[in-house]
């Protein structure tokens, strides 16, 4: 499960750097975007900082723990994982403020691509 867990941190960190990127380039947070691929050059380069670090110290924890909880569950598991990773994706507000929509945009995608992997996983050991 834990080497599921990285795999699935390392894609989520990717793919949330690619989306935010894309979607609010860093020169947006300051004003009016000049030169669109130059700002999304730029936030190539700052947004790893931040999300890399948050997804692995934060993140992979967190979603250990609630699939921790949720793996002795019989009924109900991806939809209480859901919960349990947009409980703790919003349990920081007071410190992320406005950037807790991206927070819960990471968990959510973090908690998507743990539960495709593991049914590949699942699908893969049953043949």
């Amino acid at each position: 499960m834990f080497k599921r867990k990285l795999l699935t941190a390392l894609i989520t960190s990717i793919l949330s750097i690619l989306l935010i990127s894309f979607l609010t380039p860093i020169d947006g947070f300051f004003g009016q975007v000049d030169n669109y691929w130059k700002s999304v050059l730029h936030s190539f380069v700052i947004f790893p900082v931040y999300i890399i670090p948050c997804v692995f110290l934060y993140g992979l924890p967190i979603s250990l723990l609630v699939g921790a909880v949720t793996n002795k569950m019989e009924a109900g598991q991806f939809q209480f994982s859901i919960i349990g990773h947009v409980f703790f994706a919003i349990l920081p507000f007071f410190i992320l403020w406005f950037f807790t929509i991206y927070s819960v945009g990471i968990a959510l995608l973090f908690c998507i691509i743990d539960h495709l992997l593991s049914r590949k996983e699942h699908i893969s050991t049953a043949t």
